[in-house]
């Protein structure tokens, strides 16, 4: 199902693109076949309405002129496609790694535009036909946003606007008149400012599909994100029901050890208290058959039934260690309201440190002190006499201790030594 999605998404994606290529390419094409009609027109028709008799060399230069100017059209808009059209806010210095820009800004400025004036002005001499040439003009006015930001291009087009008054008082051996200039200038920033039209909605455009191709790939980090939680939450599920199986069926099956090999020692000299240690195994074997089964049944968060805190760890330790082992139970009075997980993790908490006390700390004295006095905190504390280690890395029984305490923003210690007992010191938030 993953792939199938995955799969659609990607189909998705890259038929966006190639939606946007080939609407880009129509464009592209429109615009390069509109400025094929628009050359083919502006060097036919001077001289198939020439006012008088073309001159050969005149001839010439005008078709060379016009050459240039079609190459400096083309150039223009392939620098233009590949540099972007418009400056950036940042991209007035001209930077080095942008060298296409400093091209283009030239070929306009040395080329296109003073090609263009060339060749009006020796059409107008050759054919005295000046009419259809000034769509030329509105051209080179049009491509000014593409190149420069806006007020340069403004200051750009009032320059070219002074200078085709200078090449019309040549052309016609006088100043134009003003209905004329109101007229030309108009043309030039209506054609500028439909060229930076064009410009905003292609960048527009642009952006929109940036942003779609930056939201598919958001979405694919999300999807993700959402596996790797659902991935950690079921390796969490997993680490606590292992948790749960160690603490209930190791608990039962260490103790029922315990019992069994007491009583098998007493067997043959006192049977009354091997009959008793016998008991025992067998009350503790089926609290435990009836704690795997509730565990099984409904995993549970709670192993104390309702049973407060204090009463279950007191017959949890009576119940984990033998006649030999003397226990020291204290309870530090306070408020006794205590969350259902917390509660549930000490249980464990303790659960496991008597375990390890029977199966390896051989002491004769265990003492456990849980502390209500805090008013935001519960602690507890279980210590033994017994014979300590070097260091408290311990096993999985620890390791889920620590899990079960961090689980809960709480703290957790363990102080040992050989020789020295060990001590194992918890506080939670309530």
């Amino acid at each position: 199902m993953v792939r199938s999605e995955m799969g659609e998404r990607d189909r998705s994606e890259v038929g966006a693109g190639i939606e946007a290529k080939l609407a880009e390419r129509n464009n592209n094409f429109i615009f390069a076949l509109f400025g094929g009609c628009l050359m083919l027109l502006s060097l036919v028709l001077p001289f198939a309405y020439a006012r008088k008799e073309v001159s050969l060399g005149l001839s010439a230069l005008q078709v060379l002129l016009w050459a240039v100017f079609c190459a400096a059209w083309m150039r223009q808009g392939y620098l233009i496609e590949k540099a972007g059209a418009g400056f950036s806010s940042d991209d007035l210095g001209l930077k080095a790694e942008s060298p296409s820009r400093l091209q283009e800004v030239l070929l306009y400025l040395l080329v296109f535009g003073p090609s263009c004036l060339a060749y009006i002005y020796v059409a107008q001499l050759n054919t005295a036909y000046f009419g259809f040439n000034y769509i030329l003009m509105f051209v080179v006015a049009g491509f000014a946003p593409l190149i420069f930001p806006l007020w340069l291009a403004a200051l750009y087009l009032l320059f070219q606007c002074f200078a085709w008054l200078l090449i019309g008082r040549l052309m016609w051996g006088g100043w134009m008149n003003l209905a004329d200039v109101v007229t030309m200038v108009s043309g030039y920033f209506f054609s500028a400012m439909m060229f930076y039209i064009f410009r905003r909605e292609r960048a527009s455009r642009s952006r929109a599909f940036a942003l779609s191709v930056e939201l598919d790939k958001a979405n694919e980090k999300l999807r993700a994100y959402s596996k790797q939680v659902e991935e950690l939450a079921a390796t969490q599920e997993r680490n606590r029901i292992a948790r749960e199986i160690h603490d209930t069926i190791g608990h039962s099956l260490t103790v029922v050890n315990m019992q069994l090999e007491t009583a098998k020692a007493l067997l043959e000299k006192d049977r009354e208290k091997a009959a008793s240690f016998l008991e025992k195994a067998q009350e503790v074997t089926k609290k435990g058959l009836a704690e795997v089964r509730s565990s099984v049944a409904s995993l549970r968060s709670s192993p104390l039934d309702g049973v407060p805190l204090k009463r279950a760890l007191e017959s949890l330790a009576k119940s984990s260690l033998g006649l030999e082992v003397k226990l020291n139970f204290a309870v530090v009075e306070g408020g006794e309201t205590v969350p259902a997980a917390a509660e549930a993790a000490l249980y464990r908490s303790v659960q496991e440190a008597l375990t390890n006390v029977r199966k390896h700390a051989a002491a004769t004295e265990v003492s456990v002190r849980l502390d209500f006095s805090e008013r935001n905190r519960v602690g507890l504390e279980v210590g033994d006499n017994g014979k300590g280690c070097s260091a408290a890395s311990g096993g999985f029984g620890i390791m889920g201790i620590r899990e079960r305490i961090q689980l809960l923003d709480g703290d957790v210690s363990f102080y040992t030594s050989p020789g020295e007992g060990f001590r194992l010191s918890i506080s939670i938030p309530r």
